[in-house]
């Protein structure tokens, strides 16, 4: 019988031919990690009496969530974090301002390739499934990874979605993303790996390919990856040496499930609160009145993401009653931005600008918000008091549609904006 992408690629980490549902205990090619659980894995690992890892060349750190220390603990924790990192010998630490968002910028470096297995502690490390590689969180199990190397899992079945149909004008992946995951039975996805192919693909640009793989997990999918193509091969041809592995399910492989979604969308798609699979067509929540708006996130920080909002924003204002963030993914991104001159065009319209990483989206810590207020955003959730207080409300969105709303001081829908 054939195998699914995600099957071979735990196969090969095995050493031997796997199938959905068995057990295994599979030693990844990456470990990912960020700053706001370092201290907590070497506390674990003092009480363990661990007093080294069992592959550190295989860790990548990465300070994402709190780059800029926003009070004394927080310096006090990066300080923690870089002793820990001198303690274990760990060569792969990006520390503030060397990489930016832990999701992104190990692809953009050439960490990632496809067919790779990495286990990450935090659970978007599925965007690497834009290469073909298969990211899966195991949260605080990493410490077990850590010390001996693996973790049990369950082989994930995989559920197929081909993509048919083009992007309508003013409409984003992250609208056909949001939509996606809220026509997926959740039942069916459960502890599944979704994987994406059919003849949309080759006109998904990486970015896009991104936020589909971001999504799934949060209607409780293991993991969700591309079928690589040409396009992941000319993304890494200069980032990677050597021959890529663009592994892809066999013919008679065997998928839980088979889905063909068409990518030509009515109209923008809004998550309402509390959770990303509530979402509704922009029309339906149009006239809300916000507060706050952000651009930002694993799920939406690319320069395709600045490039959109600027091109709302340019030679328009903020709105008065509205804060409005921007938070590019990773020190290139920003690089690239400011190079386009998407910088300047952020800075005259009137938002606040965060250095690369989660942003706003890590929890609040920058960019909060207060009792009653009202976001709009590109971040990962919704649920209340994500952002800070627990009376607020959040909304998800695409950039397109999160710069036209902060623009507007509502919700709007971002092709009245665009050319």
């Amino acid at each position: 019988m054939g195998q699914t992408i995600s099957e071979k690629i735990l196969s090969r980490v095995c050493g031997r031919p796997v199938q959905a549902g068995e057990l295994v205990f599979p030693e990844p090619d990456l470990i990912t990690t960020h700053d706001w659980y370092v201290v907590n894995f070497a506390k674990v690992l003092d009480e363990l009496g661990v007093d080294r890892l069992h592959a550190p060349d295989k860790l990548l750190i990465s300070t994402d969530h709190e780059p800029v220390a926003t009070s004394p603990l927080a310096a006090q924790r990066q300080r923690q974090v870089r002793q820990v990192v001198e303690r274990f010998g760990i060569r792969h630490f990006y520390d503030v301002g060397r990489g930016g968002h832990g999701h992104v910028f190990p692809m953009e470096l050439g960490y990632i390739r496809p067919g790779m297995l990495v286990i990450a502690y935090d659970i978007h490390v599925t965007n690497y499934g834009a290469l073909g590689c298969l990211g899966i969180p195991v949260v605080t199990e990493i410490t077990e990874v850590l010390a001996c190397g693996s973790v049990w899992l369950k082989v994930p079945h995989t559920v197929r979605v081909n993509l048919k149909g083009r992007l309508g004008r003013g409409l984003m992946m992250r609208d056909v993303a949001q939509r996606l995951i809220a026509e997926l039975n959740v039942d069916e996805v459960d502890y599944g790996v979704v994987e994406f192919g059919g003849p949309a693909l080759a006109d998904i640009s990486f970015a896009g390919r991104q936020v589909l793989c971001n999504t799934p997990i949060e209607i409780g999918a293991k993991s969700a990856l591309i079928e690589p193509d040409q396009q992941t091969a000319d993304y890494l041809a200069s980032r990677v040496k050597g021959p890529l592995d663009l592994v892809r399910s066999d013919p008679d492989a065997r998928f839980h499930r088979v889905i063909d979604f068409d990518l030509g969308l009515a109209e923008p798609q809004v998550a309402v609160p509390p959770t990303p699979d509530q979402v509704v067509g922009v029309s339906q929540v149009s006239g809300k009145r916000i507060h706050h708006a952000f651009i930002g996130s694993c799920a939406a920080a690319s320069f395709e993401d600045l490039e959109v909002a600027a091109a709302v924003l340019r030679n328009r204002r903020v709105h008065p009653d509205v804060r409005f963030f921007v938070t590019p993914g990773t020190q290139q991104v920003l690089s690239q931005a400011e190079a386009a001159g998407l910088m300047k065009v952020f800075v005259d319209a009137g938002a606040a600008i965060t250095s690369p990483g989660c942003g706003v989206c890590a929890g609040g810590k920058i960019g909060g918000m207060a009792d009653d207020e009202v976001s709009i955003n590109t971040g990962t959730r919704n649920d209340y008091g994500r952002l800070g207080a627990a009376k607020s409300e959040i909304y998800l969105a695409s950039a397109a549609t999160v710069a036209a709303s902060a623009v507007a001081g509502q919700i709007v829908d971002p092709r009245e904006f665009l050319q």
